[in-house]
């Protein structure tokens, strides 16, 4: 007997269909999404060059080329050319404070554009940079895969305003003193106690002061001693309206709060060490819900007395309790101590307000 096939065809027919068609389909629609992706990248804004630079790996200064200034003009500039293929969005600035550093980083496929080491140890210095030479103590230049690093070293602490007209590009720095209403030098004790929540707290309220106005500059002790400014030198160079100090304490199992010192020898009238350490401990401890231990005077070897400003050191809680430890590493805990730092910070900045007017 013959099998009749002709109800089976169909079903085969079908079942090739749905082989072929659902992969096409899937590719027709991954085509589309890149296609789609591909136009959003072209269309979207650059990105800001200063949420950028934690993607760079820090150049090897011992490859650096060194190079001079030309001229001693412009006064407070220095200005340097670029490559044909560079535009203002291959130009990345990174101030390194803590150093007395500025890096331009420029992406080109240009080599040696801007100076070389000769095969006798020479330098050749091509003469793209001039300025004002009292503003840097010594410029080099150190080459990647991504193009030329521009290293200066200044001889003050400075914040940098970049123009570009054509191959040009103009450095001009500025005291921060004449730039920022409010300037803030926060030292973040210990990265390592209580899982790093100094640097935590700092690094967040910092972020929260920068975004309403104030400059905040951030202490770093992963550079050594001998490269880095002092704290004194920090606050004297930025014009720094208040230094705070934060840090955990180490009092034994049982004992947490918040707690705060301050230099009991420095006074101005009207606001000063004492009524900052008022307004910080008390705007954290409500943020964060917490006890409000007290203040006291700090201990002779602080270096609150080395401060010509308002200045505290505030501890967010005792590390050697079990109990607050576990607190201290609660990220959203972290959060409101944070925000209470920046209350209590931006509260005595209107104090201060008040006091001048």
């Amino acid at each position: 007997m013959t099998e009749d096939r002709s109800d089976a065809q169909p079903a085969e027919y079908s079942r090739v269909s749905k082989a072929i068609c659902i992969p096409l389909i899937c590719l027709i629609i991954l085509g589309l999404c890149f296609g789609a992706c591909l136009i959003y990248k072209g269309m979207r804004p650059a990105a800001d060059p200063e949420s950028v630079t934690d993607e760079y790996a820090a150049p090897d200064l011992k490859d650096m080329v060194p190079l001079s200034l030309t001229s001693q003009e412009p006064a407070g500039m220095v200005v340097f050319s670029v490559p044909d293929d560079v535009e203002q969005s291959d130009i990345v600035t990174e101030n390194l404070y803590n150093e007395r550093m500025l890096l331009i980083r420029i992406a080109t496929k240009s080599e040696y554009f801007y100076g070389s080491l000769s095969s006798s140890g020479f330098t050749v210095d091509t003469g793209r940079i001039s300025g004002d030479s009292a503003l840097v103590e010594e410029a080099g230049v150190v080459y990647d895969e991504a193009g030329a690093v521009l290293v200066f070293r200044m001889a003050l602490i400075y914040e940098y305003e970049l123009t570009m007209d054509g191959n040009t590009v103009t450095m001009e720095a500025h005291a921060p003193h004449d730039l920022y209403s409010g300037i803030v030098v926060m030292d973040a004790e210990d990265y390592v106690q209580a899982a790093g929540v100094s640097g935590e707290v700092a690094g967040r309220c910092a972020r929260l002061l920068e975004e309403n106005g104030i400059r905040v500059y951030l202490t770093d002790y992963d550079i050594p001693e001998k490269e880095r400014v002092t704290i004194t030198e920090l606050m004297e160079e930025t014009g720094a309206d208040m230094y705070i100090r934060t840090g955990v304490s180490s009092d034994g199992e049982g004992r947490h709060g918040i707690r705060v010192w301050y230099d009991p020898l420095y006074y101005i009238p009207g606001f000063g060490s004492i009524e900052l350490g008022e307004c910080c401990l008390r705007n954290v401890a409500v943020s964060a819900s917490n006890k409000a231990v007290g203040i006291f005077e700090a201990p002779r070897d602080s270096i609150l007395y080395e401060i010509d400003a308002p200045a505290i050191y505030i501890t967010f809680g005792n590390a050697d309790d079990e109990s607050e430890s576990r607190l201290l590493a609660d990220d959203s805990y972290i959060d409101r101590l944070a925000e209470g730092l920046y209350n209590g910070i931006t509260e005595s900045f209107n104090m201060m307000g008040d006091m001048k007017k």
